[in-house]
């Protein structure tokens, strides 16, 4: 109660503007809190997703960045004055500021071919980079990024700032360059507060181009001029480092604050807990978990091919003239016949875009000699699938830490499917907590308020529904 009577007694109602940037969306939602409530509304929407460029694929980082403003703009007509921006991310991406200040080029995709080509090169030194920061060996780290880059003698002399991706459009938002420790922990090189030295001497990356390491809740700066301009606004509200990973804000709204068992579920599945410190072991290792920075704490969890693979087929039927939504992709896979169809979400086949449903039935065909006919049977195929490999995450995680679990929270967009959490329930034997749906985002304003003194985080965590 002390709590909630220091922020009456302030009369101060915070605005916070949470842009939550995904790999096929982005959003921007407006939190406002008052010591009473937190209530949220969508301002703006709008789509997100790799772009081809010559041989590469790339984030189209210059309309993010104006999304952003128009996030913005609506935010302020909407709500009135925002005490507060925040930005969030997915993991490991990275963009490059020149001497002059500006953008050198699009940042790579995680999917971009040469990261796979770079970690089949390395691949007889997994354990020896994992070591480093306990950080799992997957295709899309930065790790490969940079072994990438030295492949292509790339010129580092030219580049000014490394900023992982919310930082960037933080510093294209303000001016202002920083490294935040729990987007920074996803590259596979950042211990200890620090990025390691002997990786970078390696890859010929000079330490100069990562900007100092702020703490998670920080405030970065103020909006320049340049972006309230383009905004529309007459203003500078802060920008604060709210935790720049989609998966540390979405953790923030766990119900259990010590060692709770979650599933952030999107494009990408992430399963696992929370742990005061690192566990790098052959154990982790073998089991291909990861540990990552969380606000105060480790997040132990693997990495998990999750809705992409549904958003692929999707994208494979609406092109064929079959558009069909994702509520209406459920019923029909609850409607098919149960074949008994598997595949393995996290094989290579799956990782990259395109006529994704006919690679999930070729794969049926060619391991279990079961010929799948309908979009919903490829469905039901699908989240049969996912249940399954977080049953097998379930059991690895148990070994790794010791401990019991009483139920999972589902985390995220994946959470609204009631279908594939009864399936859940049912592999893991244990029950599934669901929502909040946009916990990526409602974490992201979390940081924000704690940031702006509006409450301690296990106080402002209540809210979270």
């Amino acid at each position: 109660m002390r709590l909630k009577r220091k922020v009456k007694d302030m009369k101060k109602s915070f605005n916070v503007l949470a842009i939550d940037l995904g790999a096929s969306s982005g959003r921007g939602i407006v939190y406002t809190f008052d010591g009473e409530s937190l209530r949220d509304r969508v301002v703006h929407r709008f789509p997100n997703g790799a772009q081809e460029r010559g041989e590469h694929l790339v984030w189209d980082a210059q309309k993010i960045y104006e999304e952003i403003c128009t996030a913005l703009r609506l935010a302020d007509e909407a709500c009135g004055k925002i005490d507060g921006i925040g930005i969030d991310t997915w993991g490991v991406d990275f963009g490059l500021i020149g001497k002059d200040g500006k953008l050198l080029e699009e940042p790579r995709h995680y999917r971009d071919p040469a990261n796979t080509r770079m970690r089949q090169k390395y691949e007889n030194r997994d354990r020896e980079l994992f070591g480093i920061a306990g950080i799992s060996i997957n295709d899309f780290n930065t790790t490969y990024q940079l072994f990438a880059r030295k492949e292509e003698n790339f010129d580092w002399s030219q580049v000014q700032y490394l900023l992982f991706m919310p930082q960037l459009f933080g510093y294209l938002l303000t001016g202002v360059a920083a490294t935040e420790p729990t987007i920074a922990s996803t590259s596979g090189f950042f211990a200890n507060w620090a990025f390691d030295e002997a990786f970078l001497r390696e890859t010929g990356v000079p330490a100069r181009v990562f900007p100092a390491v702020r703490p998670t809740f920080a405030e970065l700066g103020t909006l320049n001029a340049e972006s309230e301009k383009l905004a529309g606004i007459s203003y500078a509200p802060p920008v604060f480092l709210t935790p720049g990973h989609d998966t540390a804000c979405a953790v923030l709204c766990c119900r259990e604050e010590l060692h709770p068992l979650y599933l952030s579920s999107g494009t990408w599945s992430l399963f696992g807990t929370t742990e005061e410190k690192p566990v790098v072991s052959d154990e982790t290792f073998s089991g291909q978990y990861t540990n990552e920075l969380g606000a105060g704490n480790v997040r132990l969890l693997r990495n998990i091919m999750g809705m992409w693979i549904i958003q692929e087929c999707r994208r494979e039927w609406s092109e064929a003239g079959q558009l069909l939504d994702y509520p209406e992709i459920v019923r029909r896979a609850q409607a098919a016949k149960h074949t008994g169809a598997l595949i393995d979400v996290n094989d290579d086949v799956f990782f990259s875009p395109g006529e994704m449903a006919s690679k999930v039935r070729e794969y049926v065909r060619k391991n279990q000699g079961i010929l799948l006919e309908t979009e919903g049977e490829i469905a039901e195929c699908v989240y049969a699938s996912m249940a399954k490999t977080y049953r097998a995450a379930y059991d690895d995680l148990k070994k790794i830490t010791g401990r019991t679990y009483s139920r999972l929270q589902v985390l995220g967009g994946g959470s609204n499917n009631a279908y594939l959490n009864k399936k859940i329930e049912e592999e893991l034997g244990i029950p599934v907590l669901a929502g909040p749906a946009e916990a990526s985002s409602m974490g992201n304003a979390l940081g924000q308020l704690t940031a702006l003194g509006a409450g301690e985080l296990s106080y402002l965590r209540t809210f979270c529904k």
